[in-house]
């Protein structure tokens, strides 16, 4: 049974269906990647339901197409809402400017930039990345056109989660 009571309590754009099924996909993952995470929603989904570690990749500064109040806080209320977890890991770094991973991910969920071309980009780098077994997803599926065309060009076996706005591909 997944645990998603901490993430529930985190501001965010994620749906509690949403929430409910990466915290499954947590359980079954233990070398979790995440691109893009706010304020740590969908990261204390992962976190709280993997036997293993997250490395949550964010610069930060979040989504530069909507207004957000007091932007230059957003670090550090995602350091407060992730502060009692002991298997995160943080990268406070452009996404798209990573050096190669030191290990292979079992599970990576996109939740960047939502334009094609960066949408596109993040497939491109992390599909090579995932250990075999593993599984690539993303976030706001039928919500960005950009993620529905960079999805349905690069992954078309992808599958979108019933009653959520999550793709996800087994690899």
């Amino acid at each position: 049974m997944s645990n998603i009571e901490n993430a529930l309590a985190v501001e965010g754009w994620m749906l509690q269906p949403e929430l409910e099924w990466l915290a499954e996909q947590a359980i079954r993952h233990s070398r979790i990647v995440e691109i893009g995470s706010y304020l740590g929603r969908s990261t204390r989904a992962l976190l709280d339901n993997t036997r293993g570690f997250v490395v949550a990749v964010d610069d930060w500064h979040g989504p530069r197409e909507i207004e957000i109040p007091n932007r230059h806080t957003l670090y550090e209320r995602f350091l407060a809402n992730t502060r009692d977890c002991r298997n995160l890991v943080i990268v406070k770094a452009d996404h798209r400017e990573l050096p190669e991973p030191e290990f292979a991910p079992d599970f990576v969920f996109l939740d960047g930039a939502h334009e094609y071309e960066a949408v596109k980009q993040d497939i491109q780098t992390w599909l090579p990345r995932i250990a075999a077994g593993g599984m690539l997803c993303g976030h706001d599926y039928n919500w960005c056109n950009g993620v529905n065309q960079a999805v349905d060009e690069l992954l078309p076996n992808s599958q979108v989660a019933p009653n959520t706005s999550i793709w996800w591909v087994n690899i």
